[in-house]
């Protein structure tokens, strides 16, 4: 009776505990391993402070099938007014050598900065679509990719 007690007790504080992230936003989405070319990852986050400044970062986990040392990504972030901004990404997983920039062993997981120091003025739902870029049709050997949004801290925080 007493463990049943004590398991209630711990179930109850583990639902009221909860961990603080060090970013303002994560999400992370899955390819499968298996991207096609017309699957967007499709994030969502809102901003009520309508005075900060952001960092974005698109996270990416690569195995060792993943033939290229670039990766090309198309994105489209769709703002709370409407307002649709589109972008075309390259970025470099991999030396000229073909040594994998990122971190990990099978799995390579390398930060990839999208946007830095952006203030977001307007206040809701911000949406970003992020599309493989490269020639192939199923692009394999991309595991998934994380949007990260990180509030920047002004001096007056920081110290």
């Amino acid at each position: 009776m007493k463990i049943n007690r004590l398991m209630l007790f711990l179930a109850s504080l583990m639902f009221f505990v909860q961990c603080d992230s060090p970013h303002f936003y994560q999400q992370q989405e899955s390819t499968k391993n298996n991207w096609n070319k017309s699957d967007a990852l499709n994030f969502d986050f809102e901003i009520k402070d309508s005075t900060g400044v952001y960092d974005i970062f698109l996270l990416t986990r690569n195995n060792n099938e993943y033939e290229y040392s670039n990766l090309y990504l198309f994105t489209e972030m769709k703002f709370p007014t409407g307002e649709v901004f589109t972008d075309t990404l390259q970025y470099f997983l991999a030396y000229q050598d073909g040594e994998w920039i990122g971190d990990g062993g099978k799995l390579k997981e390398l930060f990839l900065l999208y946007r830095e120091n952006i203030s977001l003025k307007d206040t809701g739902k911000y949406e970003l679509k992020v599309r493989h870029g490269m020639r192939d049709e199923n692009l394999i050997g991309i595991e998934d990719i994380s949007l990260i949004v990180d509030k920047v801290k002004s001096n007056e925080e920081a110290e």
